[in-house]
């Protein structure tokens, strides 16, 4: 019965790594994916106001996401 026990444990513990290592592959690709977002509504924001020739102060986003300043 302890063998059982232990072998479940360990089963168990894999499960749970491999679990938290979809998680992290998740939250990276979530992470990336607003990112990207945030720059392409950022840029579109950027051609809208150059196409109506008014002026554009807002900063680039930085690399961790966020604005300058």
């Amino acid at each position: 019965m302890l063998r059982r026990f232990n072998e479940w444990r360990a089963e168990h513990a894999q499960s749970l790594e491999k679990a938290k290592e979809q998680g992290i592959e998740q939250g990276i690709e979530q992470g990336r994916a607003e990112a990207y977002q945030a720059i392409a509504d950022w840029n579109k924001r950027r051609l809208a106001a150059e196409a109506k020739g008014t002026p554009f102060n807002e900063p680039p986003l930085s690399q961790n996401g966020h604005q300058h300043g």
